[in-house]
């Protein structure tokens, strides 16, 4: 059994240009990571583009599903495609308003700017759109203004898809919710393990059935053969577990390291490097 978390969280991510391979989805994985590190389960991504029907059809499965938090990233801005914050109101039953707050703050910057035409105005308030009913969540970088909105007992949230904005509007108004909810922290941790092929993968899979409830995976390895089995090699290793506080957390991961190293050394000897610092265990 893997860490399973205490919140469930989706991620719906919007935008043709993905869907077209024109840009990379970099969002989804830094919130995984963040997620993660709150002591969330994520369950789904999912990648769609910028059609108001498909992005109803998304957020309505899921709404069927287990998550807690839903999370949007992409749409927020002013073009004409941007029809996220639209969609979302379509599929709840709810009207878009503007709020006035972000609003103003577009204005004056568009002021300041000398921008003063209507037109051009109007296309800016678009990033203040959010639905009826909703909390607003202002942009601490740039002018997109995020919503949270509950239906059937789970938060709908939205962040815009510059990746800069996205984060900052993550850690300042979604991470507190999460952590406010969550009764657990995940903690990950990599290493590279160095020991001698054919010792490996009995000691790897017996470590799997002994620690039941963390995650340990090694990273694709090609095949060896032969006397090259018999020489050390290097294969990275993840680990991630799951306790109430980062203070258990971290004496868990402690001592399911050191049984490892021991076990290591039990079959010939090796070694055990945390990946991006220095050693951290004996040949």
């Amino acid at each position: 059994m893997k860490p399973t978390g205490s919140v469930n969280v989706e991620i719906i991510v919007t935008g043709d240009e993905l869907l077209y391979g024109r840009i990379l989805d970099t969002n989804s994985h830094w919130i995984a990571q963040r997620v993660a590190e709150l002591g969330a389960s994520l369950r789904r991504v999912t990648l769609i583009g910028d059609e108001p029907e498909t992005i109803a059809a998304a957020l309505h499965d899921a709404l069927k599903r287990d998550a807690h938090f839903i999370i949007f990233s992409g749409g927020l801005g002013p073009s004409e495609d941007d029809l996220t914050v639209d969609s979302i109101g379509e599929a709840l039953g709810r009207r878009t308003v503007i709020d006035e707050k972000g609003a103003e703050k577009i204005r004056t910057v568009y002021r300041r700017r000398g921008i003063t035409d209507d037109a051009t105005h109007r296309r800016g308030e678009r990033m203040a759109h959010v639905l009826e009913g909703s909390t607003p969540m202002q942009n601490p970088v740039g002018f997109s203004v995020g919503m949270c909105v509950e239906e059937a007992g789970k938060k709908i949230c939205t962040l815009p898809g510059v990746p800069s904005e996205m984060r900052g509007m993550f850690d300042a108004h979604i991470a507190p919710m999460i952590a406010s909810t969550a009764t657990s922290v995940f903690l990950a941790r990599t290493y590279y393990i160095s020991m001698v092929w054919r010792d490996f993968f009995p000691l790897y899979r017996q470590m799997q059935r002994d620690y039941p409830d963390t995650y340990i995976k090694n990273a694709a390895t090609p095949p060896v053969e032969g006397e090259d089995r018999n020489k050390i090699h290097t294969i990275k290793v993840d680990f991630v577990l799951e306790a109430p506080k980062v203070e258990e957390a971290e004496v868990k991961m402690s001592g399911l390291l050191a049984d490892y190293m021991r076990r290591i050394e039990a079959v010939g000897g090796g070694r055990m490097d945390a990946v991006g610092s220095g050693n951290v265990s004996r040949d």
